[in-house]
């Protein structure tokens, strides 16, 4: 091997072990027996329960079991500490019960996370219960949470949010569909379970990303009353909402549920118990009211409920495809793609729109449409019934100032480019489980316009171009693939990949080549990485170029995994060739191929060995290939110096 070929591998190899922790191994399992039992209190007017979900993990994900540190944990523990030193009213528990049910992340003692409950009262935090291990993605959990006997019921869910494909993350929790998840969370039939379990609450609070959903809606609109959400993302702003209701239902317990969530829709307006920043205003970017009885009550001006019209919508949609399936995809994806918003409403893979936005746009081309008619009143319906009104199923909505224009109403809705983005993200066909899948044919008309497997392009496709694509195919989503571009002798090669939690780039991610896109399911470990090759540095010049691509197992969570590569060479005409490569891959292990821009690759070459175990004296050692490699790379420098002294 040249030296040129050995300093660029060894380059490489500097970025895997500055850019990954090393795999924490535990022989504890979590406990996955659960039931809480605190003892009722009195009937009061109001029982506040909040969930919170701090055993979550951060926007960067490892194999370690060490969460502790997550930020979402830290703004929960300063919420439940503030709400008993600061805001509860002395004397309001005689007629309020708050109880919280927080599940602390890593610790040494608890390395699967600790979950307490907690009876919260003004200068008294009263620990009722720790039951250590539990997974807050149960729906039996909450359902268990939710047994204090008052008047009115209040549930503030608290943490990550990710609209219909669920809410409430527990960090070390098994999931229960994919192998290699990093943990569960309350799908929304789930979430449905808990609450028709145990009778419903009156006010229902997302202080999460995207729980304005109008799936999530259709679903809890016989267990819930009324629901304050925000259709976007959020900022972590959220979850210091529960100390401004709470500072004012401690000063007035005699509120009714419509009261309580006018109060907490107006603090996720203008929020004010929440840290300080000179930079960005504490208000929601979306804060919506929602009165979901109204979903099927008829409008006292005449006209069908919003759940008929919308039923009707969607048969007449669906009536498009069944008329014309060809027609209907050249119709409504033109449709779908003018339903552009801020990445910073929704990220693009969770394939949302705003119902309002898609119905009004919808209608803008209805003269296309065979059911021009029907479509035409169902949609004019649907639209009527959205208009935030005391007797719609929106009450309220609101918006900051940056999203004007922007077309958000209130309800998000699922409208993906492809059946399997979209099922990326939690249980397996998890929107076949949906009521508005039983009760509706909104399903049958998205799936439809944009079946599963079919390649769709999310840009606009110039006259000519050339493109590298990489798959990696379902695995343990903590084993890594990385591309590498060797730009000449002693310089950084280009990369993308993970790059590790502390470089500053968001989500860990490095794109260092200009053009290329990288996506990572992370629930199924599915990687993809799109290349131009006009961003290639010596094609631009017709010369053959080597593009190494490595995939790493170093913080692995499972023993053996195999390894499924394909790579794609592409043009606007069609394929210009494809191949694939499988391997297997231990945990630790570093393996590599090269691929020449001929059209042709190498076998894999393993950069670094699986991981070793030993035990000494009763003790567990283990040596990892960090050491190896350090080793390694200790050793060439010594020879590279020992060549210029002589």
């Amino acid at each position: 091997m040249n030296s040129k070929k050995l300093l660029s591998k060894l380059l490489i190899i500097i970025i895997f072990v500055t850019s990954f922790t090393p795999l924490v191994i535990s022989s504890e399992k979590p406990n996955t027996e659960f039931e809480l039992t605190p003892e009722p209190q009195q009937t009061k007017n109001w029982t506040f329960m909040i969930y919170f979900c701090a055993d979550t993990r951060d926007d960067y994900v490892t194999a370690d079991l060490d969460n502790s540190a997550n930020w979402l944990a830290a703004a929960m523990l300063a919420t439940i500490n503030a709400l008993y030193w600061y805001d509860l009213e002395p004397g309001s528990e005689s007629n309020l019960n708050v109880i919280a049910l927080f599940d602390h992340p890593y610790s040494a003692s608890y390395p699967y996370g600790q979950c307490k409950l907690y009876e919260v009262q003004y200068n008294n935090l009263i620990e009722l219960a720790n039951y250590g291990a539990k997974n807050m993605g149960n729906p039996y959990t909450l359902r268990d949470f939710i047994n204090y006997p008052a008047n009115n019921y209040a549930l503030v869910l608290n943490d990550h949010g990710r609209g219909y494909a669920g809410v409430c993350y527990d960090y070390h929790a098994t999931h229960e569909s994919w192998e290699y998840a990093l943990g569960d969370c309350l799908s929304v039939p789930e979430l449905e379970l808990a609450l028709s379990l145990s009778g419903g609450v009156d006010v229902l609070i997302f202080d999460t990303c995207l729980g304005g959903s109008y799936e999530m809606m259709w679903q809890l609109r016989g267990d819930v009353k009324y629901v304050v959400a925000g259709e976007t993302l959020q900022t972590h702003r959220a979850l210091y909402h529960p100390r401004d209701i709470l500072y004012t239902l401690s000063r007035d317990t005699t509120m009714t549920a419509l009261e309580l969530a006018q109060v907490a829709y107006d603090f996720a307006v203008n929020p004010v118990k929440v840290p300080t920043d000179p930079y960005y205003s504490p208000q929601w970017p979306t804060a919506t009211l929602y009165d979901l009885p109204s979903f099927e009550s008829l409008p006292l001006t005449g006209g069908y409920s919003l759940f008929y019209a919308f039923n009707k919508l969607t048969e007449y949609l669906y009536g498009e495809v069944l008329h014309n399936l060809t027609y209907a995809r050249e119709v409504f994806r033109p449709i779908r793609d003018k339903l552009t918003y801020p990445i910073s409403a929704f990220r693009s893979k969770a394939m949302m729109v705003d119902l309002g936005d898609f119905v009004t746009t919808v209608l803008e081309h209805s003269d296309q449409m065979y059911y021009q008619t029907e479509i035409e009143d169902y949609g004019g319906q649907v639209l009527a019934r959205l208009v935030p009104s005391s007797t719609n199923a929106i009450i309220s909505h609101t918006y900051k100032p940056s999203y004007e224009g922007d077309n958000l109403t209130g309800f998000s809705i699922c409208f993906p480019y492809t059946r399997d983005i979209y099922q990326e993200y939690l249980y397996a066909n998890l929107y076949d489980d949906f009521d508005i899948s039983a009760d509706t044919y909104w399903d049958d008309f998205i799936f439809n316009i944009y079946p599963p497997n079919e390649t769709i392009f999310y840009f606009p496709i110039p006259e000519y171009y050339e493109e590298w694509h990489f798959f990696l195919d379902p695995i343990d989503p903590t084993i890594n693939l990385h591309v590498f571009i060797d730009t000449g002798p002693f310089e950084k090669p280009l990369h993308i990949g993970y790059s590790g939690p502390d470089t500053g780039i968001g989500m860990g991610i490095e794109i260092g080549i200009e053009g290329a896109s990288f996506e990572d399911t992370l629930m199924f470990g599915s990687t993809m990485i799109i290349i131009p090759a006009a961003s290639i540095p010596s094609l631009t010049k017709d010369v053959v170029q080597n593009i190494q691509v490595v995939v790493n197992a170093l913080t692995a969570a499972s023993a053996s995994q195999d390894v499924n590569l394909t790579v794609r060479h592409v043009d606007s005409i069609g394929i210009l060739w494809e191949e694939s490569k499988t391997s297997n891959i231990e945990i630790g292990q570093i393996i590599s191929t090269t691929i020449i821009t001929d059209d042709e690759w190498t076998d894999w070459e393993e950069l670094a060995p699986p991981l070793i175990t030993k035990k000494f004296s009763g003790f567990d050692t283990t040596i990892t290939s960090v050491s190896i490699i350090f080793t390694s790379i200790i050793a060439f420098i010594i020879i590279k110096r020992k060549k210029k002294e002589k």
